[in-house]
């Protein structure tokens, strides 16, 4: 009786001490990779919020004749320069960091990508548009302008959300992580 005692005791204490074991299993490299991946994140996601942002004000605008062309010029100026100093550069970097993160951390960088490149493509259509060898027409009746804005909110929005989620996930997995559970066999 005190054997099979010892041997149950012996069995609980093992199981108890399992979720630790793969913890440790993590290197703090990987743990600051993940971190890093979280921060780059959260820095894509408030990037993506400040272009919608934009982009909505500007779809405001393209309904009213009022504005100038140089007014929508800026507004797109100030997309793009979000886009190529802030967005890309965090994009850039998670896709070099992305062969560290776990499966499904990569299937949302890839997803951030995509809709990153395609918010930059439709930023840019958008500024050659509006620009000296772009259409004249007034921002109103630019049937094009419109859509392409449009497809500009639509992505920034997407990315938002993605990112949000991402970010947020990362996160709980971290604190999950701190607080001692291994987290590594979720992933």
């Amino acid at each position: 009786m005190n054997t099979l005692m010892h041997s149950t005791v012996f069995a609980l204490s093992l199981a108890l001490l399992l979720p630790g074991t793969l913890m440790a299993g993590e290197t703090s490299d990987q743990t600051r990779t993940r971190k890093e991946a979280v921060q780059l994140t959260q820095q894509i996601e408030s990037s993506a919020r400040r272009i919608q942002n934009e982009s909505e004000h500007l779809s405001v605008m393209q309904k009213g004749n009022s504005v100038s062309n140089f007014t929508h010029q800026y507004k797109l100026h100030t997309i793009a320069t979000e886009i190529n100093e802030q967005l890309q550069p965090a994009l850039n970097r998670l896709a070099e960091i992305q062969p560290d993160l776990p499966a499904w951390h990569s299937h949302a960088v890839d997803r951030m990508r995509t809709s990153g490149a395609n918010l930059a493509a439709n930023a840019n259509a958008a500024v050659l548009n509006r620009g000296f060898a772009g259409t004249r027409q007034p921002a109103v009746l630019d049937s094009e302008y419109g859509q392409l804005i449009q497809n500009i909110s639509s992505q920034a929005k997407t990315l938002v959300q993605v990112a949000d989620a991402t970010g947020d996930y990362g996160n709980a997995q971290l604190k999950g992580h701190q607080a001692g559970l291994a987290i590594t066999a979720h992933d």
